[in-house]
């Protein structure tokens, strides 16, 4: 096909970028967020919008476009139908993936690489010599997704209510917390009661701007723990290179042990580089009878 899209959507923004087979000329733009585990329908409004954005920009319609749309949450099987039912783009082919995959395929430029990617979430991937995908964690922020912003945030708001319980003094870092969502009961409750994952995330930068205080030093080794834990599942100790990706790598790059700095690596792609290799695959792969 004539152009290929790359789409990254998680629990605070989405991405994407269209290039020109030919030519190589890109235009990128910006939407909000697009996880499917925490809301399917702004998922679908903002991927939509994202790529009616970018065919205004480069004055062609979806049916000229090989897309590969990366979402977190696309790994459940009953979401992954429902958006691919209801998106209604008619594009020339498309697939629907996982963030994590896209990054996955970015990080090494399709080489075998271990990736752990660190943002709103958390979920680590390998990719094998034959081919072979092994997906580690990411199972969403109800249950799992330890060591991600939304995981750290909430955390951090269970050491702010206890803070409270035991009617202790607020510190900088707990004053910083209350600002944003309580300061007791009345305010905290109803909160909580709405809050999102990506409003968890939007807290966990307060734990490395207070970084001096214990409460802040406590949760930042409980995160290392995490972090660690799920690089050396994802690495199962196979040699391969480790890239640590999204939002908060940078971060927690000096939480890495040891032995996994010495695997460490920079990455050569994001998600969107990733999801241009498999978009590229799915346009030269042979047409299904």
């Amino acid at each position: 096909m004539s152009y290929l899209l790359a789409i990254d959507g998680g629990g605070t923004k989405t991405a994407g970028v269209l290039q020109a087979v030919v030519s190589g000329q890109r235009w990128q733009a910006v939407s909000g967020p697009a996880q499917l585990t925490n809301d399917l329908q702004q998922a679908l409004i903002n991927v939509r919008s994202l790529v009616q954005d970018l065919c205004r920009q480069a004055g062609i319609s979806p049916a000229a476009i090989t897309a590969v749309i990366g979402l977190a949450g696309a790994g459940n099987p009953a979401l992954h139908k429902a958006f691919s039912q209801q998106l209604a783009l008619p594009f020339a082919r498309w697939q629907l993936t996982t963030d994590a995959r896209t990054s996955l395929y970015g990080a090494n430029q399709g080489k075998p690489v271990a990736v752990v990617a660190i943002g709103t979430g958390s979920v680590a991937m390998r990719l094998e010599a034959d081919g072979t995908e092994l997906q580690v964690g990411g199972w969403g922020f109800n249950i799992g997704d330890e060591g991600g912003g939304a995981w750290l945030g909430r955390e951090l708001v269970r050491e702010l209510l206890w803070q409270l319980d035991w009617q202790k003094p607020f510190t900088p870092l707990f004053s910083a917390v209350a600002a944003r969502c309580g300061k007791d009961a009345a305010s905290l409750l109803p909160w909580l009661k709405q809050a999102t994952a990506s409003d968890f995330a939007a807290l966990a930068p307060l734990v490395y701007q207070y970084a001096s205080e214990p409460a802040a030093q406590r949760l930042q080794a409980r995160q290392a723990d995490a972090i660690n834990q799920l690089a050396l599942c994802c690495l199962a100790g196979q040699d391969l290179p480790l890239v640590l990706l999204g939002g908060l790598a940078t971060a927690c790059t000096a939480q890495l042990s040891p032995l996994l700095q010495q695997r460490l690596h920079a990455a050569s792609g994001d998600a969107l580089t990733g999801g241009l290799v498999l978009a590229q695959a799915l346009a030269t792969a042979p047409s299904e009878a």
